[in-house]
């Protein structure tokens, strides 16, 4: 008989560094506990997993990359939001400047990096993520930038509010205050790894492969905005649900979709 090969599992490491055990920390996300002892590619295509305190994911495959995890404090993350292109291309589009106070929705939060660009602007994010595992990853990475050493890590992480659930479902009764801009990043179609293809977003295209955007996504971030919808998308994409932008940014290798909300305010 054929062992069923789970998409993600538990698996408790010498170096598991956490108060949380494995145990609960699986019951907790519904999934399954794998000893580290077993020849884990066996079980699973990825493990999530404690490694000197930081809950992190791997892919399971033999010359899979090496794991990953949500970090505010990482450098190449300071470096974007101290020396931003002038001015960031996500803010540009965004409509948002240095300082200004804005409410945003980032409805497909993934790793969290664009979400935290927002909030060292000074952006009030709401992240909403509705996977389970990545929202699992992004709450362990909020409270370790809540606990940093570098303060405005943990300032900007303090503007960022965490939510579980599907953005396609979302109405305006579901949240305190209507955002201004709601941000979508859905997964980008070209799966093939290649030297373009960073290792965060090569693992998420291939852990998410099969969890299609739902189809309404676009439609309804349009009358959650008040101001503007921003989508990233490769520079050559199709149009996110065949809706043509009212402009766009354009980049190198993606570009940013922007359109007004069906019941747009003054921008």
């Amino acid at each position: 008989m054929t062992q069923e090969v789970l998409t993600v599992a538990v698996c408790e490491r010498p170096d598991w560094g956490s108060p949380e055990a494995a145990g609960t920390l699986a019951q907790r996300l519904g999934l399954t506990l794998v000893p580290d002892e077993y020849q884990i590619s066996d079980y699973c295509r990825f493990i999530i997993f404690f490694q000197q305190g930081r809950l992190s994911l791997q892919q399971t495959a033999a010359r899979a990359p090496g794991a990953i995890c949500v970090d505010f404090d990482d450098s190449a993350l300071t470096y974007r939001r101290n020396h931003p292109v002038q001015p960031e291309a996500l803010l540009k589009a965004s409509g948002v400047k240095q300082g200004g106070m804005c409410r945003v929705l980032d409805a497909t939060a993934g790793l969290g990096q664009d979400a935290f660009i927002f909030a060292s602007a000074g952006c009030q994010v709401i992240l909403m993520e509705r996977s389970l595992v990545l929202h699992a990853l992004l709450a362990d990475g909020l409270r370790r930038a809540a606990e940093s050493e570098n303060d405005r890590v943990a300032e900007s992480s303090g503007r960022m509010t965490l939510i579980h659930g599907d953005s396609a479902s979302l109405s305006i009764k579901d949240i305190d205050e209507r955002p201004e801009v709601v941000y979508l990043d859905p997964m980008f179609p070209d799966r093939r790894k290649s030297a373009k293809v960073k290792k965060n977003m090569f693992l998420l295209q291939q852990l998410l492969e099969t969890d299609i955007p739902s189809a309404d996504l676009l439609g309804n971030a349009l009358h959650i905005a008040s101001r503007r919808v921003v989508v990233k998308r490769p520079r050559h994409a199709d149009f996110l649900e065949g809706r043509r932008p009212s402009h766009q940014l354009v980049g190198k290798a993606s570009r940013f979709d922007v359109y007004l909300p069906i019941t747009p305010s003054s921008i």
